[in-house]
């Protein structure tokens, strides 16, 4: 009792959840005979059959169902984003099986992908209608930068493995494709508000309107203020921070089945607040903490145009801009535009027979200013990449077996030429059962922080290193640039099985064997090199359960294998959980009332100091009538707080995440 009374945040979260467990059982059983009656939602009531049938584009460029997709894929749809409570892209890809999200501060998330730890999302490729979010400049995705009004996301695939092919050198260890939904199905005003501890003010509106019978548009507005995390003992880090962010989007049907749509955006913050390490001079192995703000503005605007000639015949194509400035606490200073261009073609030359094909260019001017411990030679540079790509589609067997054969074919700045064939199969027996296979290459091409940038991470003395009396005498030890770095290379085999195991059960299992190559590390001389090479085997598996119209559960586990050899083999092997659980379950209570819950398990990440940690979400949301919502949601429930990735190099002091409480108004009208 008396550590309750001392803790009034901990007396506070357990009497929030007692509540929501109660109002949770307490309601279920009176209540679920009339809401299988009563309630109707657009995802929760479709069928086993039907959610199979949900059409995916990115494992083979066309539109085809999920049950039949020669891929390892996973779609988070609109009722998962609503359902979940999760408010960052980031966030709500812990639900997919095969991923690993850590949290290293309040603004910086790592997300890998079976069995290899990104820097940050270096292995994964993702893309907002089209649009490529990888920074030319650093080689990773950027998540604190890439925030949506969440109700603007038709879907997001996800493909767990590579997708290069036909998505290019940056999509090796999997695609994240956020699609949102069109200016015509977002009309009229739509109202978000969040407050609470962590999420500590969210505010999100946007409105729809038509400009003739053809052309709709919207423009939308979101800012968000984020609390910081915890160190060890419990105080407030450093790492609070804000985001703003606006945009529009312009749809327009053109005669000749023509549609084209614009899209524009930019997004702000001068308070990413952290604390990131610099080397003290004349002392062996110092550093000193730096805390401060990072600051950040991005824009783009993005252009696409699809034209249906006839039945077998499409094109699609997209231009786009984006600009990007960082500076960064330290002093460093990163400035970039990015120019995209692609064009991609499908023509069916019989029912059996398709053929998609298409052509890319990406160029990137960047303009860098040094700080004093690192910088880019030469501090401004251009850089490009061309590729085109043909894939060939067969079915046999009257539909019942497909055979996918494609390469893409690239070249680029720093490695030349590059080609990623790919083949992948499947067979349906019938309409419960889906067999598929693959095997693929993919590569992934350096970036220019690995061929230009020259880091000074400490001083060392160089006779206490050879094991001799100090002389005082200290030379910087610094990560230096390697022109020579080729690119990484991945042969992947893979094998799938999904079925309709009964009327409300689906299964899906997907196994991988990943041989790699020439990965880039660091060795203990602070080289960066291609001396890593490895191997990772494992398996993905999520069933659904849909026992009644107002309740869903789903249960998926993901293990990965991971056996490096080179330099820093076993810090690069141990960087990864091995294990990975989730369970959620979403429940009507009645016509307006829902209760959702997910429990997720990590496994122990030994390179980053993060032990095994179990996390529970719960939230109640109340809907007050056709156009309004109430939710209350807790997020890591069971316990005050815990690390996920500990980055001694990126921070100097520990992080840990804390639990977070918040309540959200949802408005429509």
């Amino acid at each position: 009792m008396r550590t309750l009374i001392q803790h009034p945040n901990k007396l506070f979260t357990l009497n929030l959840l007692h509540v929501v467990l109660m109002l949770c059982l307490g309601l279920l059983l009176p209540q679920t005979l009339k809401a299988q009656a009563d309630h109707q939602n657009e995802y929760l009531n479709l069928s086993i059959e039907e959610l199979g049938q949900l059409d995916v584009t990115s494992a083979t460029g066309v539109e085809e169902q999920w049950f039949r997709a020669p891929a390892a894929i996973y779609v988070i749809t609109p009722e998962d984003i609503q359902r979940t409570g999760h408010q960052s892209l980031a966030e709500l890809l812990r639900l997919v099986p095969g991923l690993d999200v850590a949290q290293a501060t309040s603004n910086l998330w790592s997300i890998g992908a079976r069995g290899i730890k990104g820097n940050y999302g270096d292995s994964l490729l993702m893309l907002i209608d089209g649009r490529s979010l990888y920074d030319p400049l650093l080689g990773y995705i950027r998540w604190n930068t890439q925030d949506l009004v969440l109700d603007d996301i038709k879907n997001i695939e996800v493909i767990r493995g590579p997708g290069a092919t036909l998505w290019g050198s940056k999509a090796v260890n999997g695609v994240i494709n956020v699609t949102t939904k069109s200016a015509r199905d977002t009309q009229g005003w739509y109202f978000s508000g969040i407050g609470g501890n962590q999420n500590r003010a969210s505010v999100s509106a946007r409105y729809g309107g038509q400009l003739d019978d053809n052309t709709y548009f919207k423009i939308w507005s979101k800012y968000a203020n984020h609390g910081p995390s915890k160190k060890v003992d419990g105080s407030d880090h450093y790492d609070d921070w804000d985001y703003y962010s606006s945009g529009f989007r312009i749809d327009t049907e053109a005669p000749n089945n023509l549609s084209w749509a614009l899209h524009g955006g930019f997004g702000f913050s001068d308070h990413l607040g952290g604390m990131s390490s610099e080397p003290i001079p004349n002392t062996h192995f110092g550093i000193t903490p730096v805390i401060g703000d990072n600051q950040s503005l991005n824009y783009f605007l993005h252009a696409t145009a699809k034209k249906q000639i006839n039945d077998q015949n499409q094109w699609n194509a997209s231009a786009s801009y984006q600009h990007s400035n960082e500076k960064i606490r330290t002093g460093l200073e990163l400035e970039r535009d990015t120019f995209d261009l692609d064009y991609r073609h499908r023509y069916a030359t019989s029912d059996a027979q398709l053929f998609v094909w298409g052509a890319s260019a990406r160029m990137s001017t960047d303009r860098t200013n040094r700080s004093t411990y690192a910088v880019y030679v030469p501090e401004d540079a251009y850089t490009y990449n061309f590729s085109a790509f043909v894939q060939s589609s067969t079915s046999f067997f009257d539909d019942h077996f497909s055979l996918i054969l494609g390469s893409k074919f690239e070249y680029n700045k720093y490695s030349d030429f590059e080609i990623q064939p790919s083949i992948r199969a499947t067979w349906t027996p019938d309409s419960n059962n889906t067999v598929w296979g693959a095997i693929s290459r993919a590569v992934r091409t350096p970036s220019r922080s690995t061929i230009d940038a020259i880091n000074t991470a400490v001083f060392v003395d160089p006779s206490l290193l050879l094991g001799g009396p100090p002389s005082g005498f200290y030379l910087p030890a610094s990560i230096a640039a390697n022109g020579d770095i080729e690119s990484e290379k991945l042969i992947s085999y893979e094998l799938g099985y999904r079925s309709r195991v009964t009327r409300d059960l689906t299964l899906d299992l997907a196994t991988y064997f990943n041989y790699y190559t020439d990965l880039v590390s660091i060795s203990n001389t602070f080289d960066i090199n291609n001396n890593l090479a490895g191997e990772v085997f494992g398996g993905e598996i999520n069933m659904v359960w849909t026992p009644a119209p107002s309740v869903r559960v789903e249960a998926g586990y993901s293990y990965a294998n991971t056996s490096m050899h080179g330099a820093l083999s076993t810090q690069v092997q141990a960087s990864y959980p091995s294990n990975h659980f989730h369970l959620r379950g979403y429940l009507d209570i009645n016509q307006d009332l829902e209760c959702n819950a997910a429990l997720y398990y990590t496994g122990e990440n030994q390179t980053f100091s993060a032990d095994p940690y179990l996390r529970l979400d719960m939230g109640l949301t109340w809907r007050i009538n056709a156009n309004t919502s109430l939710s209350l949601w807790g997020q890591n429930l069971l316990d005050n707080q815990h690390p996920e990735l500990i980055d001694y190099f990126q921070i100097a002091d520990p992080v840990e995440i804390p639990r977070s409480l918040y309540l959200q108004l949802n408005m429509t009208f």
